[in-house]
């Protein structure tokens, strides 16, 4: 549809989350295998035979081999659970919190600088509510888009100060140096040019996967094991 970010315009971000229960190694049991390791080495160090040398060596080649296997097979251990209602109180719990709500800020702020705006730019999401829809599994966030002016730029507005061209581009078109605050002006992008919303939502997609490879919305841990919020995708709807 080609449809651009209207500032005037409420909108709703609709994330499509899974669950998944990642499996962590409980305490001690690599500690355990270094120490193993250290003795078998101690041992190595203090045989007596090239013999006995090299069969002790096997094992422990042996052993560090599968070890490390099973290390990996233990810590990285990650499946996708269903939604039970327990679940569900622990996502709509985790939803609340001011850790969750202020990284959703940071990943709903976009810098705009790569994009050809001007440098300290942004989009910013404002959101009025997030709330997870358990019937599809997905949350949904209402709120509006606003356009952050570069810093310099809202101080020049706000003092009527002239410091620079960059700074005062968009107020001075009466000086008399051969239109070169014209070409300063216009080198950026500024609010009135479109921002397409497929762009948005692949930067979105782009932030949100960074996160997923780090699991860093848990929404519950135990002993062995913790739960986290997935972001498959991120859509972007006008109310």
């Amino acid at each position: 549809m080609g449809a651009s970010i209207s500032f005037d315009s409420k909108y709703r971000l609709i994330l499509d989350t899974e669950i998944e229960c990642v499996s962590v190694t409980p305490p001690g049991i690599n500690d355990g295998k270094r120490d193993g390791k250290r003795d078998d080495d101690r041992e190595r160090e203090g045989s007596e035979g090239s013999g006995s040398e090299s069969e002790g060596s096997g094992s422990d080649g042996e052993g560090s081999g599968s070890g490390s296997d099973s290390d990996s097979d233990t810590e990285n251990k990650i499946y996708t659970v269903k939604a039970t209602p327990e679940i569900v109180n622990y996502i709509r719990s985790y939803l609340r919190k001011n850790d969750f709500l202020d990284e959703f800020d940071l990943i709903t702020e976009i810098d705009l600088d790569k994009y050809d705006h001007a440098p300290g730019s942004a989009l910013v999401f404002n959101s009025d509510s997030i709330v997870y829809m358990s019937n599809n599994q997905t949350i949904e966030a209402v709120g509006e888009w606003e356009y952050l002016l570069p810093e310099k730029e809202e101080h020049s507005k706000s003092s009527k100060s002239s410091k620079s061209s960059k700074s005062s581009k968009s107020k001075k078109r009466g000086d008399d140096d051969d239109g070169h605050h014209d070409d300063s002006r216009n080198k950026y992008k500024s609010k009135d040019d479109e921002l397409p919303v497929s762009e948005i939502e692949n930067i979105l997609n782009d932030k949100f996967e960074e996160y997923n490879k780090g699991h860093e919305f848990i929404i519950h841990e135990s002993k062995n094991s913790f739960l986290c919020l997935k972001i498959n995708s991120v859509e972007i709807v006008k109310e």
